[in-house]
C-alpha cells in the first residue's frame, strides 16, 4: 500500500514535474513517427525532382526514343552520405530505354502524370522508388514512356536521426528550463510558509500571543486562524487552571496561618511538657516550609500566566533591588554564620522588567546559596555593565553543582540533596522562568577558586 506524501515539494514534483516528462516521452514518440514522415517526404521530393528532369530529357524522333540525361539530374541527390541513385526510362511496353537494368519494370496500373513510391532492393541494399508515366509530347499515339529514379536510404537514416536527436536536445533543454523553474518556483512558493514556521521559532515559551492574519497568505491565513482559536481556548483553559491553583493556593496559606496563631496560642500553656513543645515546633516549622513552597509555586504561576502579557516596563536600578534583598535575608545568613558581600555594585545599571519578578529573582538566588551552604562560608553578589548586557553574579564557596547536575537543578522540585527537609527545589526554576520571561540568559559554572557555585545572569541592556 503506498504511503501518502508528506512533503509539500514532492506534492508539487509529483503533480507537475512527473506530468511533463509524461508528456514529453510521449511527445518524443509521436516525433520519432513524424520524423521517418518527414525524412521519407524529403526524399520523395528528390526523387520527384530527378523524374521530372530526367522525363523532360525524353523524345521520339522517327519512331526512336532520343535522351540525354543531364547531370543536373543526379545532382539533387549530392550528399555527404554517398548514398546511389538509379534510374531507368522504358517504353510503355516495358523496353529499356536508358538507365540501370535493376529497375524492373512497374507492372501495376500507373495513370498518366501520376507518380508512385515504393521500398525495393537493388544490389542488396534498400532503396526508394519513384514511377512516373509521362507522355511524350512529340507523338500523337497517345505513346508515353515510365521513368524510375530509385536512391539508398543512407540519407534517409541520417536525415532521420539527425533530426530526432535534435528533438530530444529541444526536450532535455525544456526539461531543464522546467526543473530549474519549479526550483524557483518552490522556493518563492514556500518561503512564506518556510517564514511562517521560523516565526513561530522565534516566539517565546510560553507565549499565547495570537497571530496576525491580515498579513498571511490566503493560504496560511486557515492555519493562522485554527492556531488563534487554539490559542484562545488554551489561555482560556490555563488562566481557569492558574486561577484554581491561585485560589488554592490561597485557601492553603489562609488555613497554615489560622494552624499557625493555633500552635503559637498553644506554645502559651504552661503545662506542656518538653515532648510537646518539641512537636508544636516541629508542625510549626513544617507549616513554614509548606507556606514557602506555596508562595514560589504563585510565583511561577504568575510568571507564566503573565509571561504572553509583558508589556514595555520601565527600567529598574538593579543596584536598588540587591541592597534591599541583601538586608532583608542578612539575619537568615547570619544565623548560619554566612558572610554577605558585594564585590561589584554599579549603581548606574538598569533593565527593563516589573520590580516584583526582577526581586523575585535576586531573593532566590540569594536564598537559594544561603540554603545550600553546607557550613560558614562567603556569598559575594557583584553589578555590572558589559557591552551589550547587563551582568549580575551570585558567588558561593559553599559545596557547589555537579557539571553533571548544572541542567537538572533548573527543573522543578529537582534537589540535588533528598536529606534537606527545608528544600524545595524551586528556586532556581523560579529563577530560570523569570529570566526567559525578562530575555535575560543564565549560566552556573565553577568560580575562579575551583570552590563552589558562581550564577551568572545577563539582562539585555538599557538602550537610552
Amino acid at each position: 500500500m503506498l504511503q501518502p506524501l508528506k512533503s509539500l515539494k514532492s506534492r508539487l514534483i509529483l503533480w507537475v514535474f512527473l506530468p511533463t516528462v509524461f508528456i514529453s516521452t510521449i511527445d518524443l514518440f509521436v516525433t520519432y513517427n513524424n520524423t521517418d514522415t518527414i525524412a521519407t517526404l524529403v526524399q520523395e521530393q528528390l526523387l520527384k525532382g530527378g523524374a521530372n528532369i530526367i522525363s523532360e530529357q525524353l523524345a521520339k524522333i522517327d519512331g526512336s526514343y532520343e535522351i540525354s540525361v543531364p547531370p543536373a539530374a543526379f545532382e539533387l541527390f549530392a550528399s555527404k552520405y554517398r548514398d546511389r541513385v538509379f534510374y531507368s526510362v522504358r517504353s510503355k511496353k516495358g523496353l529499356l530505354i536508358a538507365g540501370d537494368e535493376e529497375l524492373t519494370t512497374y507492372t501495376a496500373p500507373l495513370q498518366l502524370e501520376q507518380e508512385k513510391y515504393f521500398l525495393s532492393t537493388i544490389r542488396g541494399e534498400p532503396v526508394r522508388v519513384i514511377v512516373y508515366a509521362h507522355a511524350l509530347p512529340s507523338t500523337a499515339s497517345g505513346d508515353y514512356a515510365i521513368t524510375q529514379v530509385a536512391q539508398t536510404l543512407r540519407g534517409h537514416a541520417a536525415f532521420k536521426k539527425d533530426l530526432f536527436l535534435l528533438t530530444i536536445r529541444e526536450h532535455l533543454l525544456l526539461l531543464s528550463i522546467v526543473i530549474i523553474g519549479l526550483f524557483i518556483a518552490f522556493r518563492w512558493t514556500l518561503s512564506p510558509l518556510i517564514q511562517f514556521g521560523e516565526t513561530l521559532l522565534q516566539r517565546q515559551p510560553g507565549s499565547l500571543e495570537k497571530l496576525d492574519e491580515k498579513k498571511a497568505l490566503t493560504e496560511i491565513r486557515p492555519v493562522i486562524f485554527a492556531m488563534n482559536d487554539y490559542v484562545a481556548r488554551l489561555d482560556k483553559t490555563l488562566t481557569s487552571y492558574e486561577q484554581f491553583v491561585a485560589n488554592t493556593a490561597h485557601q492553603l496559606r489562609t488555613s497554615f496561618a489560622i494552624i499557625t496563631s493555633q500552635i503559637n496560642f498553644g506554645h502559651r500553656n504552661s503545662q506542656l511538657d518538653q515532648t510537646q513543645k518539641e512537636v508544636l515546633n516541629a508542625i510549626q516549622k513544617t507549616i513554614l516550609q509548606g507556606t514557602k513552597v506555596i508562595n514560589q509555586l504563585l510565583v511561577l504561576a504568575a510568571v507564566e500566566q503573565n509571561r504572553h502579557a509583558l508589556g514595555p516596563t520601565s527600567s529598574i536600578a538593579l543596584a536598588n533591588i540587591i541592597q534591599s534583598v541583601m538586608e532583608e535575608l542578612a539575619p537568615l545568613a547570619q544565623q548560619k554564620n554566612i558572610e554577605l558581600g558585594i564585590d561589584i555594585l554599579d549603581e548606574t545599571a538598569s533593565v527593563v522588567g516589573p520590580p516584583n519578578l526582577l526581586r523575585e529573582l535576586v531573593s532566590n538566588l540569594i536564598d537559594n546559596a544561603i540554603q545550600h551552604m553546607a557550613t560558614e562560608g562567603m556569598i559575594t553578589v557583584s553589578l555590572q555593565q558589559e557591552k551589550n548586557s547587563v551582568l549580575m553574579s551570585v558567588v558561593d564557596n559553599g559545596v557547589g553543582i555537579p557539571a553533571l547536575e548544572q541542567k537538572k537543578v533548573f527543573e522543578r522540585f529537582y534537589r540535588l540533596d533528598d536529606s534537606k527537609p527545608n528544600s524545595s527545589g524551586l528556586g532556581l526554576a523560579i529563577v530560570k522562568e523569570i529570566s526567559d520571561s525578562l530575555n535575560a540568559t543564565i549560566d552556573l559554572k565553577t568560580p575562579d577558586n575551583a570552590s563552589g557555585l558562581q550564577v551568572d545572569v545577563r539582562f539585555p541592556k538599557t538602550l537610552f
